[in-house]
């Protein structure tokens, strides 16, 4: 509906305000759902838009394309601004059509309570509907005869209508979705739905995309862009720069209920600048935020997983187990993911990652709230990212656990067996090992000397300055009593190429423990404790 006017029979009424005008609330108060409850008239209502809202032409100019289409769905993590851009577009003077605003509550689910406010929304907004419609019965059904009316009224009315349906993830009925989709399916052009979610409906969507009858619009499409968050800090009053802005875009990834409460709080800063670039996430509203809204809806396994893998900057689900003790990662990680809960997959892969915010909250409450966890879960992460072939996020975790030898060890090793270390990786180590205490273990001072002076260690690893290690060059080890078989010779060539057991099990076509059974005897035929040993004596001895 235009803002400003309302529509009945194609006629048109001025209306003084700004929202959508609808019947009074006695009409609504009078009504009752199947439980007998009162229905609330207030989810009637389209929010009201504050102040300092910065309306994003860009998205707005999409829902109304989207409009033209039966179906849109926005969807996106708490506070990304799903609800204010819908609150905002019913707004506009230009929406082309009646908007129907119903917002969503956890006791709709039952499917008579549900299509009750459904059909109320429809009166209270003053879009005809005949009176044979009639409403549902009972609280926990709805009758198919009922949405058949429903649909058919829909379809007979003289112009289209958009039904916005605000916080649908609350209501995860299965019945309801079914009637939702016969519902629009039945009604034809005359029914244009907007669903806003957290997460995706149980609607066919593959078949709304197959068809082009869907528009949608996510979370990395709801993310602030550097002038848009420019364009909040000034609703707020705070004078900014190009760079503030874009640290503050940056550091939220463009998450909108975190930005504006950083913008709140820099009303209050002496210096916006400093406080974007050094604010303690965890002693702000953002943490106050991200805890209630994301953390404390979660069960206690999830909680746990949570903050235990917050130490990483991707998380895979067999690290995930290794850091929790527990076999149930994968599935936990792919439940926040499809929940949005500020968990995404990255690409194609296993592996996902946290918004860097929500990360931040999560280390805070890891290291307030179980104090000496967190170098235990850096050195279990260092090990598992070592014995995978990951080297530059291994020596990383072990220098965060405080291990600075183990830390030095695997870039020594990872040089000795596959040699120098290139581009960003090899910057990585050198940012990482110019932090290195004064007083770490004397068998290693040439490494913080040479990454102060001589960066090009990883680059150029220079022979005369590492002669000295002894784990290079030291004492030599007996030649092996056992010959290696065929097979171990196998799986010592893919060690060699980093690849895990699992892997390797998939490559040679046996069982993991059969890998595990000939990494064993490999260990004891050479006379090592460790994968990485294994294969320095292989070369060593000429069998690789």
């Amino acid at each position: 509906m235009p803002t400003g006017t309302f529509r009945t029979g194609g006629s048109t009424q001025a209306a003084d305000s700004p929202m959508v005008v609808a019947m009074p609330l006695s009409s609504t108060a009078s009504q009752l759902t199947p439980a007998g409850d009162p229905l609330l008239a207030a989810k009637f209502s389209v929010p009201v838009i504050p102040g300092t809202l910065v309306r994003r032409k860009r998205l707005l100019d999409r829902l109304t394309e989207g409009t033209a289409q039966r179906l849109t769905l926005i969807t996106g993590p708490a506070g990304a601004g799903k609800t204010m851009l819908a609150a905002s577009w019913a707004a506009r003077a230009a929406v082309p059509h009646p908007v129907v605003w119903l917002s969503l509550e956890d006791d709709d689910s039952a499917p008579g309570v549900f299509w009750t406010y459904i059909l109320e929304a429809f009166r209270h907004h003053r879009v005809p509907l005949p009176a044979t419609v009639g409403s549902p019965a009972r609280a926990d059904s709805v009758e198919r005869s009922l949405l058949v009316r429903f649909a058919s009224a829909l379809a007979r009315l003289a112009e289209p209508v958009v039904l916005v349906l605000d916080g649908l993830d609350r209501v995860p009925d299965r019945e309801v979705a079914s009637g939702l989709d016969f519902v629009l399916q039945h009604a034809g052009p005359q029914l244009r739905l907007v669903l806003i979610s957290r997460v995706d409906p149980l609607l066919p969507l593959h078949r709304h995309r197959a068809e082009g009858s869907i528009c949608e619009i996510r979370g990395a499409d709801l993310a602030f862009t550097r002038h848009e968050t420019a364009t909040l800090l000034r609703r707020h009053g705070v004078l900014s720069s190009a760079e503030t802005a874009d640290t503050l875009t940056r550091r939220s990834e463009g998450w909108a209920a975190g930005l504006r409460l950083c913008a709140l709080a820099m009303q209050r800063a002496d210096d916006p600048a400093a406080f974007a670039r050094s604010f303690a996430v965890s002693q702000s509203a953002v943490a106050d935020y991200l805890l209630a809204e994301v953390v404390d809806a979660q069960p206690a396994a999830t909680q746990d997983l949570l903050v235990r893998t917050s130490i990483l900057d991707r998380v895979h689900p067999r690290l995930a187990n290794l850091l929790t003790g527990r076999e149930d990662a994968e599935g936990i990680l792919a439940a926040l993911t499809h929940a949005n809960a500020f968990v995404e997959p990255i690409g194609e892969t296993p592996w996902c990652r946290f918004n860097p915010l929500f990360a931040e909250v999560l280390q805070a409450y890891l290291r307030s709230h179980r104090p000496g966890l967190e170098p235990k879960l850096h050195r279990l992460a260092a090990h598992w990212f070592a014995e995978n072939g990951l080297i530059v996020e291994a020596t990383e975790h072990a220098a965060s656990a405080g291990d600075w030898e183990h830390a030095a060890s695997l870039v020594l090793d990872h040089v000795a067996l596959d040699g120098p270390l290139t581009g960003p990786d090899a910057h990585r180590m050198e940012r990482l090992f110019a932090g290195m205490p004064a007083d770490i273990p004397k068998a290693f001072p040439w490494l913080r000397e040479l990454l102060e002076l001589r960066p090009e260690l990883v680059d150029g690893h220079p022979h005369e300055l590492v002669n000295g290690v002894p784990h290079l060059d030291g004492p030599e080890h007996p030649a092996p009593v056992e010959t290696l078989s065929d097979r171990e010779c196998d799986v010592l060539r893919q060690a060699a190429l980093m690849m895990s057991t699992e892997e390797i099990a998939a490559e040679l076509y046996v069982s993991v423990n059969t890998v595990k059974t000939h990494l064993r005897s490999i260990y004891r035929k050479l006379s090592v404790s460790r994968r990485r040993d294994a294969v320095r004596r292989a070369k060593e001895f000429d069998l690789l």
